[in-house]
């Protein structure tokens, strides 16, 4: 799923410690990091998402205790209201973002690869920005229940 992007690699893991070390300014840097990406914004938000997909996909599988295929990983979305809502309804690259990570979770590297190019089909600075933002969250969100946020 991943490529030697060790820039956005490093941006990645840097938004996750600005999040959970509540950096406001740090946070800033590293998402004008990724806006300013011109010409290369695909290719560098799509590393930058599959290393937060990896990030939480790891400490998913340590923390279920599966490290290959013996534990199928399914998700359960809901809204704010508490409603079940069904994964066809997301924004496409939201839907594929979420699909990525089921499919690195579940040990389908090519599936995952997949979604991830569908997650960054269409990118401009803001959307590009967008989906950085919701990967990001997803993953911190995954490394407190897992109980991996430091």
């Amino acid at each position: 799923m991943r490529s030697d992007g060790a820039t956005a690699q490093a941006t990645a893991h840097r938004l996750v410690h600005c999040v959970l070390d509540s950096d406001a300014d740090g946070l800033t840097n590293a998402l004008e990091t990724v806006v300013d990406q011109g010409d290369q914004l695909r290719p560098y938000v799509r590393e930058v998402v599959a290393e937060l997909i990896q990030v939480a996909a790891t400490a998913v599988r340590d923390t279920a205790g599966a490290p290959g295929g013996e534990t199928a990983f399914a998700v359960d979305l809901r809204d704010d209201d508490n409603t079940s809502v069904s994964i066809d309804e997301l924004a496409p690259p939201v839907r594929a973002t979420i699909r990525a990570l089921l499919a690195d979770l579940n040990g389908n590297a090519e599936d995952a690869s997949f979604q991830l190019d569908l997650a960054v089909r269409r990118l401009d600075p803001l959307t590009g920005l967008d989906t950085v933002r919701r990967a990001l969250t997803m993953t911190v969100a995954l490394l407190q229940w897992t109980g991996d946020a430091q």
